[in-house]
């Protein structure tokens, strides 16, 4: 029998020696990739960054958004051994700076449009290998990349490669500090990714499309890792355009989606999907952050989309709980751990929780990350006895389902009481002129904190804040009622779409908000 791949690049040198002619990519220019293709192209890049002196466990910068060139990036460093760190595509060039300095890389693949915001000082005078993607005239001291594929043999795989080595080095949003970086190794990306598919049951004949970044830990498990695994078909969208993605989901009859619930409160808005035919898009798997029962109940009414909803975070690579499609699931959930994984409940007092108390998630997995980067005391302190401490609150239900409540650093302290912003954010969520919501905390001498809530209004509709807030008043005790109401165009929202509540409360500054 042929071996089961335990490696990101196993993953598709198994797929192109056995499938090589099946169709792995599908760009929006109409250009089509095999499976045969991309492990080619990947290999030759390999080949490139062996050939500059890069040696075993040294560290590549990818710089790059949804495209092929970051899909052959990861499996090249597989090939050659090496650590690719995903850069955020959104990221300034001071936060590139950072992570540069941080990770010490000894080559970096970038984008043309993104040079602007790659550092060039002394954070790019020690790579061996500087490389430019979508660029015919290269700057001083870059290549581009299709002249370096061309021009580079193909390398070939380390037979005494192990799953135990690192892959990809992913650095956490930032949303309320420093980036760090979380170190994954091979095995427990793809088994993580083997242990989603297991319960979500998409196959081969599935169409996946790419509106995640490529570059967070969501999009690599589900839209890299998946679709190689069931060797299903990729459409690349390069950024999230919900008008583009419609468009693309029509074109080339897209059955499966992933995403954050702010990507299908945009997408799904009627005045969006306008005339278009979606009906080949029969699942969709909803991550950071609950969807709304009103958009639920739309998708699968009016277009017979079921939605389900994920858990997860980077430290384990990332999948931690999926909704079994095609059952009665709890609403509010994001489903059962994962066949492996086991979750315990912990009050912040650090007791154990009873059934249904809210307290901190711990859990414990075969696809654990190696550690922060270079950052031993934080990693001894998440990763303790075998448990990983995930900094979210949530709850156990009869089922056995988890519910996820708040992060611990952003739960608001009101009267005494804890408030879990989710749990307001949903509730204004339910106006049917809201497209998103988030709430903060705000210093209060006499409260303790005041919740704030910032809105966007859906195009074409209009909303004030008295209704907000009396809508609030009738669904939530009175602790938990946001004493103002914001309303801005766009939430602020990290690459992997998460709401950058730091910019919230900036904001709330800038408004002057303390002499309300």
């Amino acid at each position: 029998m042929p071996r089961v791949p335990q490696r990101v690049d196993e993953v598709f040198a198994s797929a192109a020696c056995e499938a090589p002619r099946s169709t792995h990519l599908l760009l929006a220019d109409g250009t089509e990739a095999s499976y045969g293709e991309t492990y080619a192209r990947a290999a030759r890049l390999a080949g490139a960054l062996a050939a500059c002196g890069l040696s075993r466990g040294e560290r590549v910068a990818g710089f790059l958004r949804n495209s092929r060139e970051i899909i052959e990036f990861y499996i090249a460093c597989g090939i050659a051994n090496l650590i690719g760190i995903a850069i955020n595509g959104m990221s300034t060039a001071r936060e590139v700076e950072r992570i540069l300095a941080d990770s010490s890389p000894r080559a970096i693949i970038a984008e043309q449009a993104l040079l602007k915001n790659a550092p060039s000082g002394a954070c790019l005078g020690d790579m061996c290998l500087r490389v430019v993607t979508h660029s015919a005239i290269p700057p001083a001291g870059w290549r581009t990349y299709d002249s370096l594929i061309a021009d580079s043999s193909g390398l070939a795989a380390s037979p005494d490669a192990t799953p135990d080595e690192p892959a990809m080095m992913i650095y956490s949003s930032g949303t309320t500090g420093n980036p760090k970086g979380v170190l994954l190794r091979h095995g427990a990306l793809v088994e993580n990714a083997a242990m989603t598919l297991e319960v979500l049951g998409t196959t081969a004949a599935d169409r996946y499309m790419s509106i995640l970044p490529l570059f967070s830990s969501f999009g690599h498990t589900f839209d890299f890792l998946q679709v190689g695994l069931l060797r299903a078909s990729l459409v690349l969208l390069e950024q999230f355009d919900e008008r583009r993605a419609v468009e693309l989901i029509e074109r080339f009859k897209v059955t499966f989606l992933a995403g954050v619930p702010t990507m299908f409160a945009r997408m799904f808005d009627r005045a969006n999907i306008g005339g278009h035919d979606i009906s080949a898009l029969r699942l969709i798997d909803v991550g950071g952050g609950p969807v709304s029962t009103r958009l639920k109940q739309t998708l699968s009414k009016d277009y017979g989309i079921e939605v389900v909803e994920s858990y997860g975070l980077t430290e384990i690579s990332p999948v931690a709980s999926v909704q079994p499609p095609g059952q009665d699931n709890p609403v509010g959930s994001c489903g059962p751990p994962l066949p492996g994984i086991e979750v315990r409940v912990v009050r912040l007092d650090g007791v154990p929780a009873a059934p249904g108390e809210p307290g901190e998630l711990y859990f414990r997995s075969p696809t654990f990350m190696i550690g922060y980067w270079r950052q031993p005391e934080l990693t001894a302190e998440v990763l303790k006895d075998g448990m990983l401490r995930s900094g979210d609150v949530g709850k156990i239900d009869e089922r056995g389902h988890i519910h996820i409540l708040d992060r611990t650093k952003d739960m608001i302290v009101s009267n005494g009481f804890n408030v879990y912003p989710k749990e307001v954010e949903n509730a204004i969520c339910e106006l049917a002129q809201v497209q998103s919501a988030a709430v903060v905390g705000v210093p209060d001498e006499i409260a303790g904190e005041r919740i704030h809530a910032f809105v966007v209004i859906k195009p074409g509709q209009e909303l004030i804040e008295a209704v907000v807030v009396e809508h609030c008043g009738r669904t939530l005790s009175a602790f938990k009622r946001p004493k103002a109401v914001h309303f801005i165009d766009a939430m602020p929202l990290t690459g992997s779409g998460k709401i950058r509540r730091v910019v919230l409360r900036e904001m709330l500054r800038q408004f002057g908000e303390s002499r309300a």
